[in-house]
């Protein structure tokens, strides 16, 4: 295990960006392999691998990436050593959580086949009842994330809590309600 956390390390510290790009989509992929394997009960065979795909594309290409930048543009929030996390911590869950969870959703439905003016709809429709939750789950993760971690392990330390996170966005998007009561 020491081998394997030494490589990743190793690897994160060479090329940052492909490393939690990467990493974050397989992390993406298993939340919604989580979700229809375990929380829906899907076999094999009506596994959704089209599905799978985008909830792999949408954190390599988009969540990565932009919350790698996010993440760096934080580390010049300045003040008392104590206080700078709950800065950042205000900051993420005012100006960036926000628009990043409305980016999210639109994008995931845009990638669903759905046009432009169908992905909007969608995302009125849906906002509220994900960012409810997110405002729950969040700021606990992130602060933890701000005052523990130094800033290379922070994009993956928020790609594990969003296995998580993608498990539920994965249920909350892709599950028609009815369709599981049906099953349960």
């Amino acid at each position: 295990m020491a081998l394997l956390f030494r490589a990743y390390h190793n690897a994160l510290s060479k090329y940052p960006l492909p490393v939690n790009m990467v990493s974050s989509g397989l992390l993406g992929f298993g939340g919604d392999a989580i979700c229809q394997y375990v929380i829906e009960r899907r076999t094999h065979e009506s596994y959704d691998k089209w599905r799978a795909l985008r909830f792999f594309a949408l954190p390599c290409f988009f969540k990565a990436p932009v919350l790698s930048r996010w993440l760096i543009l934080l580390e010049r929030v300045k003040g008392h050593p104590k206080l700078v996390p709950l800065k950042k911590l205000f900051l993420d869950q005012t100006i960036y959580a926000p628009i990043f969870a409305a980016c999210v959703i639109f994008n995931l439905r845009l990638l669903e086949g759905h046009s432009p003016t169908e992905s909007k709809d969608m995302l009125v429709r849906d906002y509220w009842s994900i960012y409810k939750v997110s405002i729950q789950y969040w700021p606990c993760v992130q602060l933890i994330n701000f005052y523990v971690l130094p800033l290379q392990y922070r994009v993956i330390f928020v790609q594990l809590a969003s296995l998580l996170w993608n498990t539920f966005l994965s249920f909350k998007t892709q599950t028609k309600l009815t369709d599981f009561v049906e099953e349960v």
